[in-house]
């Protein structure tokens, strides 16, 4: 049952025929699901400016390399998975012991994928927290617990698919919300004991582990998770892996490269300030749940090049206009927005409309990339690498990357090509799409 439950029977009466009363169950999934994930995205906003507001600076550094690290390290553990999972499994979901050998199969390749990532980068995370001050005990400390995360997401990142291809919003309402709750709760009772970066990243990583727990059994009881790998998919899965790793190494690093930037060129105060800043972008995680999680599994599944086009120019038309807005409040409530920070971050004005800014090209780029990644249209995407190198060493001379405002602006400018790539690839999609189909 949806959160809004069953639409009336007078509704259904008005609305009898077949492509309105589509329209009107889509309208209240994709409403349901929003309403409860914005509220998932407000306690979990609320989490985030409660660290800022309670870790001093320093603390509050080491929280964001660590935690920007992890997220960086369990993308470099998906490198083409992803599409895998979501392109095979849109055609064979509905079969339970073939949905268990497909993700039986992701599992195995991600931790591997995982532990070499491990080795990869576990020496610059150290590097990072010592440059900025961290003592080698502390910095050990900081490592444990973001590795134990990393292995929690890991098998999350897969899980996680099942219930989004069955259309189960509900199931991801229930973990989503259950897990904000549970880190903002443990937050607000350790404030008043002791809280510093190691104890925030912990208490991620316990809520990481108790999704985990949630969702395990919700898939055990809906694909067969005693099915073997499939050869089949494995091959598959390493033919995206090796035609994306490239790509998908550069594009995790340009993700993070605020952070990466300031962490070796900044003062451990400017680390904390980027961090802040991005706190706010978390506006956009709505819409990134409603792509992976509705959207996206959606665009995969459909078959119909009409309904194809609508769906894309209605989930592309939606985040542009969203993302206006964004931009428009940021500019007009400068200090509303950090009021929200602190006192600390009360004078970053144009370094906010600059994150604002790059943050609503990267949500562009991103939404044109889950839609392409749902159908594979994603031969070519190399050419984001020789395309963003070539924008940024135009740029690097002019570029003060010890400042948040030249960091910054470097990252905004850097998101560019991604938007412009994606669009050539969807255009390209939709053009092959329809020579096959004619």
């Amino acid at each position: 049952m949806s959160f809004f439950g069953p639409i009336s029977p007078p509704l259904l009466d008005e609305a009898s025929t077949p492509i309105v009363r589509r329209a009107l169950h889509r309208a209240r999934v994709v409403g349901s699901f929003a309403i409860v994930q914005a509220a998932v995205q407000i306690v979990g906003f609320l989490s985030g400016i409660l660290l800022v507001r309670q870790l001093d600076q320093r603390e509050y550094a080491y929280f964001t390399i660590a935690n920007t690290m992890q997220g960086t390290l369990n993308v470099l553990a998906d490198i083409g998975i992803s599409i895998g999972l979501v392109s095979i499994g849109g055609r064979v979901w509905h079969d339970r012991h073939r949905f268990g050998q497909l993700v039986n199969t992701a599992l195995g390749l991600r931790r591997k994928l995982g532990a070499l990532a491990i080795v990869l980068v576990t020496p610059v995370v150290c590097f990072m927290l010592l440059k900025n001050g961290a003592s080698v005990g502390y910095t050990a400390i900081l490592i444990a617990i973001l590795l134990f995360g990393l292995v929690v997401q890991l098998s999350l990142g897969v899980l996680g698919v099942v219930p989004r291809l069955r259309s189960d919003v509900g199931r991801i309402q229930t973990i989503d919300m259950t897990g904000a709750i549970a880190r903002i709760l443990a937050l607000v009772a350790l404030m008043y004991l002791f809280l510093n970066g190691a104890v925030a990243l912990a208490i991620g990583s316990a809520t990481l582990l108790l999704q985990y727990w949630m969702l395990r059994r919700y898939v055990a009881g809906v694909i067969d998770l005693k099915a073997p790998e499939n050869a089949e998919d494995r091959d598959a899965m390493r033919g995206f892996i090796r035609s994306q790793a490239a790509n998908a190494v550069f594009f995790c690093l340009q993700g993070q490269i605020t952070v990466f930037l300031i962490s070796f060129f900044g003062h451990v105060t400017s680390v904390a300030e980027v961090g802040a800043l991005g706190r706010l972008a978390m506006i956009f995680a709505v819409l990134s749940h409603l792509l992976s999680n509705v959207f996206a599994p959606a665009f995969a599944r459909c078959q119909s090049l009409g309904k194809l086009r609508w769906q894309y120019a209605a989930i592309v038309g939606a985040v542009a206009g969203f993302s206006l807005a964004v931009i428009g409040a940021a500019y007009l409530f400068a200090h509303e927005f950090l009021f929200v920070l602190g006192n600390k971050y009360a004078h970053l004005e144009r370094e906010l409309l600059l994150m604002v800014a790059g943050a609503v090209i990267t949500a562009m780029a991103g939404t044109l990339w889950a839609l392409n990644a749902a159908k594979a249209w994603i031969a070519g995407s190399w050419l984001y690498i020789p395309l963003t190198l070539a924008t940024q060493l135009a740029i690097i001379p002019s570029t003060d990357f010890s400042s948040v405002r030249g960091v910054l602006m470097f990252n905004l400018i850097s998101a560019i090509p991604s938007l412009v790539l994606n669009l050539i690839l969807s255009f390209r999609g939709f053009r092959n799409w329809q020579l096959a189909a004619g």
